[in-house]
């Protein structure tokens, strides 16, 4: 199974070091995912096969993205013309529509089974970034099994949930956007001491109560579901 990926940088999906995949946090998260955990059992993987034979992770860059929209610029834009006519919001299709629409064309040059784009929603509104990217990454098909990863406000804000043992989590998506205050998320994930790897991997994703990991955790598991043909996950 290929998943293909879109993040900032090394502290949240990931990043590429010499074409070899390094995993970030946010993924980290994602495979102690009870529905993770269930997709491998059906897929036939135990400890002592290679999990690299069951799970590609394909990380799609913004270097790519932005190349791709630059050489597919006029049919771009000319879908965008038909897909404001079916939208009927031509709000949906600024900023990250474009991102999730070329991320989506290339997740499926890569034959990717799942699709998940990861961006932070900052100061914006989650319904409207998730608005933009479920609309690029169904313009491809990928209704069910494109995946909108928005943590509120960053994804250093799901982790704050992990530091206080997954009480009250849904109070970090209202954390302060003041990077010079010592409650901006970052800043707290700096000053527990660990590296955001070492929280992820301490965290038990499960357990984290937050709207916006909640609506990335109820999407993936459709996903899965899809692409399995059955209910992999509850």
């Amino acid at each position: 199974m290929k998943i293909a990926l879109r993040g900032e940088g090394p502290t949240d999906i990931g990043a590429l070091d010499n074409g070899v995949f390094t995993k970030g946090p946010m993924v980290i998260l994602i495979e102690k995912l009870s529905c993770y955990q269930s997709l491998l059992n059906n897929l036939g993987f135990s400890e002592e096969l290679n999990i690299n034979d069951f799970i590609e992770w394909e990380y799609i860059d913004k270097y790519q993205i932005s190349q791709s929209q630059n050489s597919r610029k006029k049919a771009v834009l000319r879908g965008k013309k038909r897909q404001s006519d079916a939208l009927d919001n031509t709000s949906v299709l600024k900023s990250f529509y474009k991102n999730s629409e070329s991320f989506g064309y290339l997740a499926n040059l890569a034959q990717a089974d799942l699709a998940i784009f990861f961006v932070d929603t900052d100061k914006d509104s989650f319904e409207q970034r998730y608005s933009q990217v479920k609309a690029g990454l169904s313009k491809h098909g990928l209704d069910k099994r494109g995946i909108a990863m928005i943590p509120v406000r960053i994804s250093e804000s799901w982790l704050m949930c992990c530091l206080s043992e997954y009480h009250n989590c849904s109070v970090h998506e209202c954390a302060t956007t003041d990077q010079e205050s010592p409650k901006y998320p970052k800043n707290v994930c700096e000053a527990s001491g660990f590296t955001r790897h070492e929280i992820a991997q301490k965290c038990d994703s499960n357990k984290i109560n937050m709207p916006s990991f909640n609506k990335f955790r109820d999407d993936f598991q459709v996903a899965i579901n899809d692409y399995m043909g059955y209910k992999v996950c509850e």
